[in-house]
Formats: structure tokens, sequence, C-alpha cells
């Protein structure tokens, strides 16, 4: 059943009455608990979920002239983004266990928490130089510091979570593991609050819009939130107190106890079914989850040309909508059932799978400000002036010598350029160029010319006004032409029956897709959260959650990584297609989840240990 007993959880108990008879060194130390989850979600929302993804993947695109070919596999922006994602999280992966289980044997909680900490603020800040370096090094660097910061970040939430349970009476922890994550959801949303008005008005009036130095201004502010707001956990949140403490005489021994109490936990695993049970489920579930949420804007980006904007307005309205549902959730669950609570989650986050996969661009018609290369006729001088889509110019769409763009760079060079060098192998530009902003109508009559013959490209352009009004193109491989891959039916059908019938636009979709993840995003993490700590015994608190830590970092380099193999096979969107089967194996084994079993069998290992708490 979904539903569990609710007087076995202890979660109709008075949880308000648990909260409020806390002592004031208790309450400090659970809002000092809260402000991490505010500070870390600069790095969490606005670096790692809204900039760098379409960032990374821009920069991927402009550099190699829209994807490039290894083999028979074609790796876009957003299968580039996908594996470096999944690389991040592989380091966490391996040490989360072994810290894990040293955590408990030493007081050093806080001293791990630290590290990791520095860590992902010092490459966040240092994200701030890609964006000044040109050529390919840019993209590497950033995605070398996403590596990194990841494992701060990362990493450190392994041990920040490990601290919940030491924190408030377990009754109270739907209450606890809800309102951390309403703190996360405002702390981010408020930064990206700022950084949008930063990012739009160009650094305060002191530079261009979404500028070098505004992105770099984007990245360092978000490093100083996240350790300005995460001094508070350091100071008043004490370190727990460890049973059966143990001393080591260097590093080495240390790890190698880790690994024994790691394999120890493995050899127990039978003992602890139902948490097993429910680790296996989280695997696949949090495979999912953690997909879409890490590849949503690299594939608004890649694959349905979203004004980068939209992501930040996307993620904007995510967080803003998670907090009040958040909360909500905790509340149904402490009515409901927090597996009931959570499964409902799931199933939602299913049908945002589903609903993102028929995602399409309409197709552009007559619709001239959608085109990449706008030509609107100028009558005072007789010539047609140049705009681009999302003002990011030729130069932020047009790869300066990637083999992908090698075929238009020959075709066009000449039309968008008002100077370039042609070698003896191919046509490109560089940084002295000049774009040619208005050509004359002899001009656009070659370029029309060239567009009706040479259409295998990514691009498409518009006349509008004067001689040439009307004449368009739209190249073979532009996101509006959805063909080819093996899920192309289900966007083509939306967009035939429903999308274009609405004229509900690419933008309208992904609003509507972030008020959908908004109402469960904050329920699904809060809820299992809550619901480990309750199936954790209390005298192994670290070490199980290095596990959890470990399982949820298995799947976020899994999910990444089957993304990317599907998305380079088969195309991006069988890539989300792979996320759906995962999400639902994970919400079927999630049914077997007994959690009054688990509950019970916790208790029994704390008081084997001698840690049963006067509250249970």
């Amino acid at each position: 059943m979904l539903v569990e007993n609710r007087d076995v959880s202890g979660h109709q108990e008075r949880v308000s009455e648990i909260i409020g008879g806390m002592d004031e060194s208790s309450k400090r130390a659970l809002r000092g608990w809260y402000l991490y989850d505010w500070a870390n979600q600069a790095f969490s929302l606005t670096v790692v979920t809204v900039l760098v993804p379409q960032l990374l993947s821009s920069m991927f695109e402009l550099s190699t002239g829209g994807g490039s070919e290894i083999g028979s596999l074609e790796i876009t922006g957003d299968t580039f983004y996908a594996i470096v994602l999944g690389m991040a999280s592989l380091f966490v992966a391996i040490t989360s266990p072994v810290l894990g289980a040293v955590a408990d044997r030493m007081p050093i909680k806080k001293k791990i928490l630290w590290a990791y900490t520095i860590v992902g603020v010092f490459f966040t800040a240092l994200m701030g130089v890609a964006p000044h370096i040109q050529g390919d090094s840019n993209y590497k660097l950033l995605a070398f510091c996403l590596v990194m910061g990841n494992i701060g970040f990362a990493g450190g939430n392994v041990i920040y979570y490990s601290l919940m349970p030491y924190l408030a009476d377990r009754r109270a922890m739907d209450h606890v593991s809800s309102w951390g994550y309403a703190y996360g959801f405002a702390g981010g949303s408020l930064i990206l609050v700022i950084h949008l008005i930063v990012g739009n008005t160009g650094f305060f009036g002191l530079s261009s819009p979404w500028s070098p130095w505004t992105l770099s201004f984007i990245f360092v502010t978000s490093a100083m939130w996240w350790f300005g707001f995460g001094l508070p956990l350091f100071r008043d949140t004490p370190e727990p107190e460890v049973a059966n403490s143990k001393q080591y005489n260097s590093v080495f021994e240390a790890i190698s106890d880790g690994f024994i109490e790691v394999r120890k936990t493995i050899g127990e695993i039978r003992r602890f079914r139902i948490l097993a049970i429910f680790l296996g489920s989280y695997l696949l579930f949090y495979d999912g989850l953690n997909t879409i949420g890490g590849m949503a804007t690299a594939f608004g980006d890649s694959v349905l040309r979203i004004d980068p904007k939209m992501n930040f307005i996307l993620l904007l309205m995510v967080n803003i909508t998670a907090i009040p549902m958040t909360i909500l959730g905790g509340k149904l669950a402490s009515r409901f059932g927090t597996k009931m609570v959570l499964a409902m989650a799931l199933a939602v986050f299913s049908l945002v799978a589903v609903m993102a996969v028929g995602f399409a661009p309409l197709e552009l018609d007559d619709n001239h400000e959608r085109y990449d290369f706008q030509y609107d006729y100028n009558r005072q001088n007789g010539e047609y002036e140049l705009s681009t889509l999302y003002g990011k110019g030729v130069k932020g769409w047009v790869s300066k010598s990637g083999e992908g763009d090698h075929e238009f760079r020959d075709s066009f060079m000449e039309y968008l350029f008002e100077s370039s060098i042609d070698s003896e192998t191919e046509r490109h530009w560089v940084e002295g160029d000049i774009v040619a902003e208005d050509i004359t109508v002899i001009d656009g009559e070659g370029l029309i010319e060239e567009m009706s013959q040479m259409t295998r490209h990514r691009f498409s352009f518009s006349f509008s006004g004067g001689p040439l009004d009307g004449n368009r193109s739209v190249g073979d491989e532009h996101p509006t032409i959805i063909e080819g891959e093996l899920a192309d039916w289900w966007p083509n059908f939306l967009r035939d029956n429903v999308w274009g019938p609405l004229n509900f636009g690419v933008s309208s979709q992904w609003i509507l897709l972030g008020m959908m993840v908004g109402t469960v995003m904050g329920t699904a993490g809060a809820q299992a959260r809550s619901m480990f700590t309750m199936l954790t015994p209390t005298s192994r608190t670290a070490e199980f959650f290095g596990f959890y830590g470990f399982i949820g970092k298995a799947a976020a380099v899994i999910g990444p990584i089957v993304y990317a193999i599907c998305a380079a096979t088969m195309g991006s969107r069988m890539g989300l297609v792979s996320v759906i089967f995962v999400i639902i194996m994970g919400w079927v084994l999630f049914i077997f989840v007994d959690l009054e079993e688990g509950i019970e069998v916790a208790k029994r290992a704390d008081a084997e240990a001698g840690m049963m708490s006067e509250t249970d």
C-alpha cells in the first residue's frame, strides 16, 4: 500500500510543539542548517541549472559549428554537457560512502563540509574567467570548473544531509526537510532575480547585457552568496556527538577503516531490506529527476533554440512555485503519508518528461522576427539592415572554424562579413573581421540565390520590406525541422494538433514545463530525504547518508551518460525518452517500500547500539 499508518510513523504528532519547544541554541543550529541550503542554491540554481548548461552548450556548438562527430556518434551541445555532468558526479559517488563511514567514527563532519564548500566556492568564482577566453579554451575551462564546483556542491550535500537527524526529533523530519528545501528555493530565487536584472541591464548599465563582464559578475556573486550565507552553519550548528569514536594515526588508516565499514554495511544490507529497496528505487527515480533538472537548459538551447533569457525566467518560476508547494508537500505528507506524496510527485515528473519530449518550436512561416538572420529594408538608403535572433550577432551564431559550419561559411561568408580570410581549404572569420550590417539589393539577390541552392545548415534567413520582401530560407538542420529521429512523431503530432492550433510557442511550452516541475520538485526531494532519515539508524547516520549520497551521485553519473548515449545515437529527444522509462521503473519499485517495517528495523538497530533517544 502507498499509505502508511501515521500512528506508527509518528507524523500526526504535534510537530509545531516539538519545533516550538526547542531551546534557543537548538533553534539557531537548525536555522544555520536551513541557511546553508539558502546559500548553496546560488550554485545549484543560477550556475549549474540555469547559466552553465546553456552557456557551455552554446560555447561548444559555436566552437564546433553545431556539434562534432566521433565515429558514428553525433556530439551536440546538450550531449557534451551531459557527459561533463556525469563526470562531475563520479568523484562524489566514489568517495561519499567512505567519507560517511569515517565521519561516523570521528567528529569531522563540519570539517569535511568546510573543505567541500571552499572547493565549490573557489571554482564557481573561477568560472568567471571562461567568458573572456577566445577559442576552444573557453568551454574547456568552463567544463573543468563545472566538474570541480559540482564536487564541492554535491560532496558537501552528502555531509550536510547527514546533519539533519541530529537537529530535531525524528517526528519532525518531514517538517525540517521540507523547510530546508523551501529555504533553498527562496535563496536560489532571490539571487536568480538579482542575476536576471543584472544580465538584462548589463551590470547595471556598465556593460552590455549578457556580456563577458556581466557573466563574470554572476559567477563571482554566486560564489560569494554560497560562502557568506553558508557561514552561519559552521558558527551555530554544532558538530554532532559521535558514538564509539575512534582515533586514527594517519589519513590512510582512516580511509582503510572507512572501506571496512562500507563493506560491513554492504554485508548487512539484508538486515535493512526495506532501506535497500528504497535505495534501489531512489537510484532509478533520482536518475530521472537529476537528468531532467540538469539537462533542461542545455536541451532548451541545443534542441529548441530557446532565448537564453527564458532559461532564467523558467527556473525562476520553477523555484518561486516550489517554495509554497514544498511546504504544502510537507503538510500533505504529515496527513496522507510521506510515501503517498512522494509517489504522486514522481507520477507528475513522468508526465513532465513525456511533455518535454513533445516540445517543438512552431514553424517559422512569415514570422520575420523568429529567423536567425533578419534583413529589414531601409527606405532612406535603399539597403537591407541585418539583425540577428536574440541579438547574438553573426559571431554569436556562426562557428569561427568548427567543422559543422564549414559548408555554411563557404556559401555565405561573403554576404555576412565585409572582409574575411579565405584559405585554400576553408573560409573563416577572425576577430578583426567586420560584420556586414548592411547589404545592397544586388548583394541581397545574390544571397537569396545562394539560400535557394544551399540548405545544408542550421540557420534561417528572412527579408522584410523593399523589393526582396518575403524571401525566406530555413536550413535542413534548423530546430524547426523535426525529422530523422525515432521520437520525432510525437513533437510533430503535438505541433500539428496542440501547439500550432493554440499558437502555443516554444517559450510558452517552456513556461508550462516550469510550472509543472515547480509543483513537485521540492516535494520529491524533501520527502525522499525525509523517508531516508526515517529508515536510517541514528547511530550510523553519516555512514548511511554516505550511501545515500553514493546512490544519488551514481544516478547523477548514470543518468546523463545514458542520455548522452541515446542522444548521440538516436537523437536528443530519445535521450529524454530514456528518462521516462527510468522514472517509471523507480516508481514501480517504490511501491514495495514498507515504511512501517523499515522504521521499526532502524529503531531496533539504534536500541542495539545503545543510541535510542528518549523520544523513541
